[in-house]
């Protein structure tokens, strides 16, 4: 790595942040007043530095202190589908990002949509907060954790959640006058059901989802009009909080929690038509290997690196005439995030705040093969992608989105819990285009937020004992301080991770034992070669999961 000296913008944010020794010093049990007092005399001697420091450099109306941050959430996106982490689908505004910014190689969520969830809302694993195998995706937080959401409105930052509302607050974030607790502003959904673009969801038309998808708003609930696309309304309320921030020198923090590209595949034809043309006449395997090959090109994958029997052979979904409409429309909600994030960037010029943002774009989990409610056709006459069908990707399909990986959403293979992490913040990130190693997981947004923020996680709120967090702030790896990291173990529910060794157990019976730092597409089985080593990792598992699960 190039060795980078310190700008004045650097030392700005280093004076800013605390120091570790600080966080243990002050590591307290605390109530919500006493924090919010401490929060407030830290934050008021963090000011009166800053002014003097940064008067100079000064954009108007942005604020001179911590960072605004903005997280924008995918669902189902597949680690390759994005073109600078290989795709062939457009996306020009999140690749322009990458460029200026910082690319994640190791990044990993937890498999599946409630899960990750709740691991980015509360910086711990999800079994520890609610999120135990086995319980719903839509179950409540318990009530021994408090989210980045909540703690950041508490320390003075603007906050708003648009989308999907899953866990945005650790009370019912069914309850649109809880979600209001966490989000000074907020649009979007409960997510209890499989949805429409076009229009909400009741529970008569999903028969196993009674509650439907009923829409919230600044905490009442929305008559959520027909017609407009989702990732329109989320991208226009976004921009409208945005240009309505430049009033006020309080930071924000905004999450963008998109529907995109989750089954069913909805777009408009204007924006389908341009992809159709991309896979017109394409054969699969071509596709994969040509993604693959650009990663390899980009330093994302190492030489040699070569494509899963498993996913070339993945079957394709119920009706085979609709194979080219299925990876169009899922490229076009694809290209409807960069469009949204395009309308984003031109509302923080607008408002003055783009240098000192802090953006993160990543995916709730890999891509998904499952093929409910879609019976492979569509009615005669009706256009595929509009209101009234429904299709999905199905294997085929998924197999591209998650190149070159192994296997699919929900699963603890790479295919499941590898995704991309794009980082973009002008003022405060050293070193532009670069591609991290580290291994880093999504419970380690909440720290990052945390410290950039200059607010310490409690070990009390509200009165009740909170969980200590297991998620890692990475806002070394912004400043290009430490790119390795300390050595780290993570687990997920079926697989464990120590450094460069992966143990999973999707089948019981049958464990693989992988060394990722030379076989990421998970190819070798090496339980045989290292009976030890699976040995340490069962009991580095249990550790992190049978003995500190606490979910009731």
């Amino acid at each position: 790595m190039d060795s980078v000296t310190d700008s004045p913008n650097d030392m700005e944010l280093k004076h800013i942040i605390p120091t570790h020794g600080d966080k243990k010093r002050r590591q307290l049990s605390m109530s919500t007043d006493q924090l919010s007092l401490v929060n407030t005399a830290l934050l008021g001697m963090v000011w009166c530095f800053s002014l003097a420091m940064a008067e100079e450099n000064q954009r108007p109306g942005e604020s001179l202190n911590r960072p605004n941050i903005i997280v924008v959430m995918a669902d189902d996106m597949g680690f390759s589908d994005l073109g600078c982490y290989g795709g062939e689908i457009r996306t020009p505004t999140i690749d322009q990002l990458a460029k200026e910014g910082l690319r994640f190689s190791q990044f990993y969520n937890c498999a599946i949509c409630g899960p990750s969830r709740a691991s980015l809302m509360t910086g711990c694993y999800p079994w520890k907060v609610g999120q135990a195998p086995g319980q719903s995706i839509f179950r409540n937080l318990e009530r021994n954790c408090v989210t980045v959401m909540q703690l950041l409105k508490a320390s003075g930052y603007q906050t708003c959640a648009v989308g999907r509302l899953d866990m945005v607050t650790a009370d019912n974030w069914h309850d649109p006058a809880q979600v209001a607790g966490a989000a000074d502003r907020f649009l979007g959904s409960a997510s209890n059901s499989p949805g429409n673009y076009y229009r909400e969801v009741k529970g008569t038309d999903f028969r196993r989802y009674p509650k439907g998808t009923p829409w919230f708003k600044d905490g009442k609930k929305w008559n959520r009009p027909d017609g407009p696309y989702s990732t329109e309304l989320i991208s226009d309320f976004v921009a409208g909080f945005i240009e309505e921030s430049a009033k006020s020198e309080k930071p924000f923090f905004i999450y963008v929690s998109h529907y995109a590209p989750h089954w069913p595949l909805h777009a408009e034809e204007k924006d389908i038509a341009p992809c159709r043309e991309l896979y017109q006449g394409k054969d699969r395997k071509t596709l994969m290997e040509a993604r693959l090959q650009r990663q390899i090109a980009m330093g994302l994958m190492p030489k040699g690196t070569t494509l899963h029997d498993y996913m070339i052979n993945a079957k394709p979904a119920r009706g085979g005439y609709l194979a080219n409409e299925r990876m169009a429309i899922h490229a076009a909600m694809v290209e409807s995030i960069d469009r949204s994030l395009a309308r984003t960037m031109t509302a923080l010029e607008k408002s003055g705040k783009r240098d000192n943002t802090l953006i993160l774009v990543l995916s709730d989990n890999g891509a998904s093969h499952q093929m409910a409610y879609d019976k492979g056709k569509v009615p005669d006459g009706v256009r595929p992608g509009s209101m009234d069908t429904f299709l999905n990707q199905g294997p085929a399909v998924a197999a591209l989105n998650n190149v070159p990986f192994r296997n699919y959403k929900v699963s603890n293979f790479e295919g499941g819990i590898a995704s991309p992490l794009v980082a973009w913040w002008p003022r405060g990130l050293v070193s532009k285009g670069r591609i991290s190693r580290r291994l880093t997981h999504i419970a380690d947004i909440m720290p990052t937020c945390l410290e950039l923020a200059g607010v310490i996680h409690p070990s009390q709120f509200e009165g009740r004992d909170v969980m200590p967090l297991d998620g890692k702030s990475f806002v070394s790896v912004l400043r290009a301080e430490d790119e390795a990291g300390a050595s780290r173990v993570l687990a997920w529910p079926k697989a464990v991770r120590d450094n460069e060794w992966k143990l999973v157990w999707q089948n019981p019976a049958k464990p693989e034992l992988f060394n990722i730092s030379k076989d990421r597409n998970e190819m070798r089985n090496l339980v045989a070669e290292f009976p030890e080593r699976v040995h340490k990792m069962k009991q580095l598992h249990s550790k992190l999961f049978s003995i500190n699960r606490r979910s009731k």
